[in-house]
């Protein structure tokens, strides 16, 4: 999902002037797990899982950094696209402006929008019954 929607027209040019994308398949590439122990370490969630590093291999922000402490994935909900962007922001330097990160948002948006489920609607209250 998240593969996808970086090579989306809209958001490819600016994802590019700002970050390299590096995926790493824990079970397929050598080392893969190690390299996720190491950066990952025993923050909760599961894969895809997310870290931003400076050139020096520094974390900047990962994806289990909102709030919550849980792992965003491959962002869906409306909670989940804001971090994703949030840690976009946060890492972007003067790279990218923030008119291309709002683009990039409403490209994320009108992507992932359509794939939510919708919220669950709690059934209406019972009416007590009379007894008899």
């Amino acid at each position: 999902m998240l593969e996808e929607f970086l090579g989306r027209d809209v958001t490819a040019p600016i994802y590019h002037k700002g970050w390299v994308d590096v995926m790493v398949d824990v079970d397929r590439d050598s080392h893969g797990k190690a390299l996720n122990e190491r950066l990952k370490g025993t923050r909760p969630g599961g894969l895809p899982w997310m870290v931003i590093l400076d050139a020096d291999g520094k974390e900047i922000v990962s994806s289990n950094e909102n709030g919550s402490g849980g792992n965003i994935g491959g962002p869906r909900s409306e909670a989940e696209c804001a971090w994703f962007v949030e840690m976009l922001r946060r890492s972007s330097g003067e790279r990218v402006s923030e008119a291309e990160l709002a683009t990039l948002a409403a490209d994320l948006e009108a992507y992932a929008g359509p794939e939510r489920r919708p919220r669950p609607v709690a059934p209406p209250a019972r009416k007590p019954r009379r007894g008899g």
